[in-house]
């Protein structure tokens, strides 16, 4: 009975130590099903979670983390059973202390356990960047702030290193950056004065402020060391304010007249400078000369003058033109006041001089026909003493004498000359007189002013255009769109891997070749979503460069009693997500002005896509661009982790044996120009595919498709899936990409 009993006591420490060991690995399991549980809304995740230790590729982790947990527990067991035996203080303080330090280890193991798979299920540094305005109205004289908020989301034991840089597009230049340090509890604000450059109505420039962030390793942080980026594009239009407005009908007014002055200025200098080329030294002209010079010297200073303020008011620059214009005004009536005097001295003096030209011809007809008269011995003395003063003053005339000198003279001899002939007594009985010298009989013309060829003045004040500038290359902006090919670029991402991860990671799988685009003269316009247009249309378009962003189809918004809400919703059909993507098209069209988009789609966005154009046509796209695509769904093991961890109505959709993708590739034509970018050389059991999804999924029949082969790392969850779209990995996807987008 005793060996019995005993036998009992020990097959009851087997079972007592089964059920520990069972326990413990229970426990030991447990850290990774509660992971694997947090990202799982429907279905049976027992089930689940018991597929996935099947596959050792993916659990491996867990598995470890079980036997070294279970471990720890059992060690710490142990420990507290021999406290028991134990009897001096001393002793049980430092059994205490050892329990005490398993138990530390064993939180430090849970405690990187998480952070480690949080990192394996992407929740890496997350980079969050919102401007208070972007887009700024200038209608008066006064600056404007900008502010922008950078924050980031990451493990919270890590500390992340940002980069900034503020950068005016228009000007092709950058206006400042630096670099910050923060952490998840504490955000950035960048503060800019943004001044009004003056620019006219409706000219536009833009500014880019750009972030990247990435966490620092250290033991409890853990991070791929990728860097984060997000943009923000502002835009800075210039109105006039009422004020301006105001003054620029009035100033409009007032330079056109002062036009008209100057044009009566340029006529009358012109008929003067006609009629002292007409004088030719006929008089001594030096003065109106002089005056002549004078007067055209300042014409020309106030005709400089005048195009200078036609060129601030052309530009706008009305602040300029109130301290110039009255002065001008003034400037304008003296010199036109100044020009109509020398006008009308040069014709004075020249018809002064005509009548005395007149006077001497009469005066010669007197004496020649004097000469010819039977007079006294008397009168033929004085007759030859006024032929001798008519000679003179007739030479005085000839060699440009002072013209009021020789006017005072000639009317003397005229005078003379008049009343010799009136008292003159005619007697047969005499002879005719004899001339000591001969009359002067060289002839003297009358000036006449020639015609001038002065056509006048063309006045006219032309509204400027808008010029908006890209680089430093400056156009008219489009009001509506320039061009017709220049169409915005969206990037659509794919299935979100991590449900419980903010949607906001799933705009960083573009970035890279964004960023390249965005060196090559694209317009990097950071990311949109859904939001009420609120705007003026056309914005983004006005100087017709092409614009890219990044949209997400997992944002929704709502009315609320304080205005607009948006908010991430993840977990609706693909039907919804495309209905949501005709929404950011129309939101993208608007803000750029343009009539269509082009469509960049990786993954799940291109099931979005193609939902999109069978839903709402294609009259809105130009083109697609699809990369590595389930177009005919997904199978094994994708189908089963993708309702692991994603949102399980999509991934139930993108079932290859879904009602959804029979009803989607029923009409398997195509609706726009689809170009389809395959990714190929992973082991996929039966095929070859990029790792998630197979080659024959990824073909369709009526794009024009690519190849492109790559590697997959398993063990570290790296796919090609995933690294297609890193230009520094796979070069030859931007390159396909960039040179479609070129195509018309």
């Amino acid at each position: 009975m005793k060996k019995r009993k005993e036998k009992k006591n020990y097959l009851g420490e087997e079972w007592f130590l089964a059920f520990k060991i069972v326990t413990f690995l229970l426990v030991g399991f447990l850290p990774s099903f509660l992971f694997i549980l947090l990202f799982i809304q429907y279905g049976s995740p027992i089930l689940n979670y018991i597929n996935f230790l099947g596959d050792l590729k993916s659990s491996w982790l867990a598995w470890i983390s079980a036997v070294v947990i279970s471990f720890l527990l059992h060690f710490i067991d142990r420990l507290i059973r021999l406290r028991k035996k134990i009897k001096t203080k001393i002793e049980k303080k430092f059994l205490i202390l050892i329990i005490f330090s398993s138990l530390m280890v064993f939180g430090l193991i849970a405690t990187q356990t998480y952070l480690y798979v949080n990192y394996l299920l992407l929740n890496d540094t997350l980079v969050k960047l919102s401007a208070d305005k972007n887009n700024i109205f200038f209608n008066d004289n006064i600056n404007q702030d900008v502010t922008f908020k950078i924050s980031v989301t990451a493990n919270p034991f890590c500390s992340a290193e940002c980069r900034y840089n503020f950068f005016d597009v228009s000007g092709g230049k950058e206006i400042e950056n630096g670099s910050f340090s923060l952490t998840t509890i504490f955000s950035k604000l960048k503060k800019y004065t943004l001044n009004n450059s003056h620019l006219v109505q409706g000219s536009q420039t833009i500014d880019r402020f750009e972030v990247s962030c990435k966490s620092i390793k250290t033991f409890l942080c853990y991070t791929g060391g990728g860097e984060n980026k997000r943009a923000v594009l502002v835009t800075l239009n210039y109105n006039l304010s009422q004020e301006d407005l105001e003054f620029k009908n009035y100033s409009k007014e007032e330079l056109l007249s002062i036009g008209k002055n100057i044009s009566f200025i340029a006529e009358k200098l012109a008929y003067s400078n006609a009629g002292i080329s007409s004088i030719n030294n006929s008089f001594d002209s030096a003065n109106l000369q002089n005056r002549y010079k004078n007067l055209s010297y300042s014409f020309l200073k106030l005709n400089d003058s005048f195009n200078f303020m036609k060129n601030l008011w052309e530009n706008q620059n009305f602040s300029s033109l109130k301290k110039e214009l009255s002065k001008m005004k003034n400037e304008t009536k003296n010199l036109s006041a100044d020009s109509e005097e020398l006008n009308l001295e040069i014709i004075s003096n020249i018809s002064f001089y005509n009548n005395l030209v007149g006077n001497l011809t009469n005066s010669r007809e007197i004496l020649k026909l004097s000469s010819l008269m039977n007079i006294d011995a008397i009168s033929c003395t004085n007759l030859n003493s006024l032929v001798s003063n008519f000679n003179s003053v007739f030479g005085k005339l000839i060699w440009n004498a002072n013209l009021s000198y020789v006017g005072l003279i000639v009317r003397d001899v005229s005078s003379e000359i008049e009343t010799f002939y009136k008292n003159l007594q005619i007697d047969p009985s005499n002879s005719l007189c004899t001339l000591k010298e001969n009359i002067a009989d060289k002839t003297i013309l009358k000036i006449e002013i020639a015609p001038t060829n002065f056509s006048g003045y063309e006045l006219s004040l032309n509204d400027p255009s808008p010029m908006c500038c890209f680089f430093g290359t400056c156009n008219p902006c489009c009001e509506n769109q320039c061009s017709k090919e220049n169409y915005p670029v969206i990037f659509l991402h794919g299935h979100l891997i991590n449900k419980a991860l903010p949607a906001d990671y799933s705009l960083d799988s573009f970035s890279a070749i964004k960023e390249k685009l965005n060196s090559d003269g694209y317009i990097d316009a950071g990311s949109v979503v859904l939001s009420s247009i609120q705007e003026p249309r056309g914005l983004w378009g006005k100087t017709d460069a092409r614009v890219i962003v990044t949209a997400s189809y997992f944002f929704d918004t709502n009315k609320t009693a304080n205005g607009e809400v948006t908010f991430q919703s993840d977990d609706k059909d693909i039907e919804t997500y495309a209905a949501r993507l005709n929404r950011i098209i129309e939101l993208v069209k608007y803000r750029t002005g343009k009539d269509k988009v082009i469509i960049v789609a990786h993954s799940m966005g291109g099931v979005v896509t193609r939902k999109y154009l069978q839903t709402f046509g294609g009259e809105n796209v130009n083109k697609i661009i699809l990369v590595t695509v389930p177009n005919h769904g997904i199978d094994g093991k994708t189908r089963d982790y993708c309702a692991l961890l994603g949102a399980e109505v999509a991934c139930r959709e993108m079932d290859k044996d879904s009602a959804f993708m029979k009803d989607l590739n029923s009409q398997n034509s195509e609706v726009v120009q689809t170009y389809n970018i395959v990714g190929v050389g992973c082991n996929m059991g039966d095929e070859t595919g990029d790792g998630i999804i197979k080659n024959s999924s990824q073909y369709l029949s009526y794009a024009t498709n690519y190849q492109i082969s790559g590697i997959c790392d398993q063990l570290s969850f790296k796919y090609l899936h995933e690294y297609i779209v890193y230009p520094d990995k796979y070069p030859e996807t931007y390159v396909i990409i960039r040179d479609i987008l070129r195509k018309p």
